[in-house]
């Protein structure tokens, strides 16, 4: 999962500003956040590609502990749910484990390219699993983005680490 914020650019939100916070990295933009934890800074646009698919590569070789699976999305012009499941594959560690839920817009205009994914709202859970667990519930949300825009990112991360242990995205069919 790749993680990039734009604080103090159109885009600001308090999320992205939540977020900037927690990680607090020092560097000036851009950059990002490869798992949540590998920051990778590269100054010229042009050389995005490649810097970052390097590192990208190197990100799916970690073996997820949680699978992570969303049934139902389904939206209307300004609500929209889904089916959330989470079943961690190993032992867990004893870090402090969240699930997020990030409720995102594509399309809007950027400097050098379109930004997708931009988060529009995040909500929170607070996991107390184990390995045999599982959790079931039902996401519900308030938007106003249009229905071929909308997408969920659901991702589990490690508050102590900041490692986001494994994540998915949906698009949303209309109700």
């Amino acid at each position: 999962m790749l993680v990039s914020y734009h604080t103090a650019q159109t885009y600001e939100n308090q999320y992205a500003l939540q977020r900037e916070a927690f990680y607090a990295t020092g560097e000036v933009n851009p950059f990002v956040i490869f798992d949540g934890s590998n920051v990778v800074w590269e100054q010229s646009p042009y050389a995005y590609e490649d810097r970052y698919t390097e590192a990208y590569n190197i990100a799916r070789t970690v073996t997820p502990l949680f699978n992570i699976t969303i049934d139902n999305p389904i939206s209307s012009a300004t609500q929209g749910s889904f089916d959330l499941e989470l079943v961690p594959t190993d032992t867990l560690p004893d870090d402090e484990i969240h699930a997020f839920i990030a409720i995102c817009e594509d399309s809007l205009i950027g400097a050098y390219i379109n930004f997708m994914f931009v988060c529009r709202e995040m909500q929170e859970l607070i996991l107390d699993l184990a390995y045999t667990d599982t959790l079931q519930q039902t996401v519900i949300f308030s938007h106003n983005i249009e229905l071929d825009k909308l997408s969920a990112i659901v991702f589990v991360q490690d508050m102590d680490t900041k490692e986001v242990m494994q994540s998915v995205m949906t698009r949303f069919q209309e109700e």
